[in-house]
Formats: C-alpha cells, structure tokens, sequence
C-alpha cells in the first residue's frame, strides 16, 4: 500500500490547488485518474451493472486490523480485473480533501469530516460502513482516575477533525466541562499505542485492538477510562463514501465496491481466523502478532463489521446530529441525509443480495 506523508499529501493537494475550501463552489472537481477507454458493461452476477470505470482510486488513513476486510474486497474487484490504487495520507482532513477534489474516487474514515468537506462546498456521499464504532479512551493508571484528572495531561489524538477526537472532546464536555488536556497530534492508533507503551503519553482514544494489547501487555499502567462505543451505540464514525461527480458517472463502480465489500464481510462473519487471516495479509504491519487471536475473535463476537452495510437512515440521522451545531460543532449546520450520504447502493446491492 502506498503511503503518503502529511507533508506529501499538503504539497499534492495545495500544488494543484484542489482543495474545496479554496474552490468555494457546491461540487467537486472531476476525478483526476485517467478514465477506462469506456465504460464497463459486463453483466454482473446479478442485474445488468449499470455504466462505471474499472479503474479508481480509494484513500485510507492509517489501515489497522478494521480496515483488513476492506482491502480485501478491493483485492476481489483486483481479481475481476479492477486497477485500484490505495495510497495512504494520514490525516482525515486531507483524505477528504482529495476524494472531494476528485483526486480520489473513494475514501475511508470519519464521518465528521465528510460532512465538513461537503459544508466547505464538496459533495461527498457514506455509502456504507466501514467497521462499527470500536473507540475506547485509556489512561495512565497511577495519575487518572476520572475524567477530570485529563487536565493538564498529555492525550494524543489523531488529528484535530478525527473522530475519535470529538468523541473525546465530547466526553469531556459531558462529564468534566472545563477541562484541559494537553493535546498531542499522533496520527494512527498504533502510532499512540507505541506512544503509550514508551510511557511517552498520559492517554489516548484506541481502537478495539490497540487497547486490547494494552489490557494484555500494560494493565498495570494504563486503564479504561471510557468505553466511546458503549457510550454512543448508534454514533457511525467510520464509513466508506464516494466523490459524488465520480459517482454520477460511475454508478457501476460504486455498486461493485459496495458489492465486494459486503460480500466479504459477509464470508468472514463468525469467522475469526478468517477476518485473522485477512489481517495479516492486508495490514500486518500495524497489528499485534501478540493479540491478533484476541482481537480478530473480539471483532467477530461483537460483529464489527455488519453484514448488511451497517448505515441507516436512523443512526445516519444520529450521526449528523451528534457532529452538528446541537452536539459537538463539528459542523455548523444540521445536514438532511441526501446531502451528505447515498443509500441507494446499498439498498440495491441488499435487494441482490438478501439480507442477513
């Protein structure tokens, strides 16, 4: 998988002067990857495809034993002769950036920054979830005992616009307004894992399988402070969403990669060796060898990974309250679904498919 630094990816986006906050027009750039000499028009196992372009470009930010599944079923459309790229910038703002200015046709990650993208005027659309939320929040043991106790204390986060920053923030909101943690910027929930192992941070959000390889390796240091998935079960942060201009002429490729994807969530459910097995051939360089048993059955048992796409209008409706001006502000405005998600891919893919 090819990896882009932050500073890479700044240079990219601003040297082409692409980025949608400087466009300040309703619609994203057309995609800049050379199209197929023509539309895909090869009958799938179901209804005819609609028309699509066999060759795109689908971002990520810091693919852990969560993202595992997804690239594996951009491995299958590989096998059906798709040509996908999947470079990595670590950064949620930036890769929202790129798939809003077209660079990208699809992205991978918060949900909060797809609707501040399509606020600053790009058209992004969730197409279906990622993983479900898997967010917990860990600090050292000896020094934090609640959530007050983060004042003054080194907590690093992902970014400034990560999700699993304004679960944190709204965490502190909820229960010890005022207070003021030291922010760090670490990109990566294994990067802060490490972070933590080195005692170089007081705390730090984790997902599922980092903060399983704290329970099993640092407990006597570092401790659950707060459960974020537990707290908020209908809150979807981390989806798969789409250009919507490389959407509306590709409808094709969008139902193909809808498709893979819940084919292989589906051949993996209940099946913890096999999501294992993914996970180390697609992302073993930020997994655990210690506890990629634990985590793969930990994810299999509280089924992180739905069978049927994950999103709906209800939790979707939850979502952009909870990131709108009436929850954690990380937009201003309140956004109706058709603005920043497109259900009908999934609806078609359940209709072909069955539901589960």
């Amino acid at each position: 998988m090819r990896r882009l630094t932050i500073q890479r990816a700044l240079a990219l986006l601003f040297g082409g002067a692409i980025l949608v906050a400087a466009c300040g027009g309703g619609t994203s750039v057309a995609p800049s990857q050379e199209p197929s000499t023509a539309p895909s028009t090869e009958p799938s196992t179901g209804p005819t495809e609609p028309p699509g372009t066999k060759s795109f470009t689908v971002g990520f930010t810091s693919p852990g034993l969560s993202a595992a599944p997804y690239l594996a079923a951009l491995d299958a459309l590989r096998a059906q002769g798709y040509t996908i790229d999947t470079p990595v910038i670590e950064s949620s703002e930036l890769l929202t950036q790129a798939v809003a200015s077209g660079q990208f046709a699809f992205g991978s990650g918060a949900n909060n920054t797809v609707l501040a993208a399509n606020q600053a005027g790009a058209s992004l659309r969730v197409i279906t979830s990622r993983v479900n939320n898997e967010w917990t929040l860990y600090g050292r043991t000896a020094t934090i005992k609640s959530c007050a106790d983060l004042g003054g204390k080194s907590l690093a986060i992902h970014s400034e616009g990560a999700v699993s920053t304004a679960m944190v923030r709204n965490y502190i909101e909820e229960n010890c307004s005022g207070t003021a943690p030291n922010y760090i910027v670490i990109p990566g929930s294994p990067n802060r894992l490490a972070a933590l192992l080195a005692d170089q941070i007081d705390a730090s959000p984790l997902e599922l399988g980092d903060s399983l390889t704290i329970d099993t390796q640092a407990s006597d240091r570092f401790s659950l402070l707060a459960s974020l998935a537990n707290d908020l079960p209908n809150l979807q942060t981390t989806s798969i969403y789409v250009n919507g201009d490389f959407a509306a002429a590709n409808p094709g490729s969008v139902l193909a990669l809808v498709r893979a994807v819940i084919t292989e969530y589906r051949r993996i459910a209940g099946d913890a060796a096999a999501l294992k097995a993914d996970a180390e051939k697609y992302t073993s360089d930020s997994i655990d060898p210690a506890t990629i048993d634990l985590a793969a059955a930990k994810y299999t048992d509280l089924g992180m990974f739905d069978v049927n796409g994950g999103i709906t209008a209800e939790n979707l409706d939850y979502t952009a309250r909870f990131f709108g001006p009436d929850g954690t502000g990380s937009v201003s405005s309140n956004f109706a679904l058709d603005e920043w998600t497109d259900l009908s891919y999934l609806e078609a893919v359940l209709s072909e498919l069955g539901t589960q």
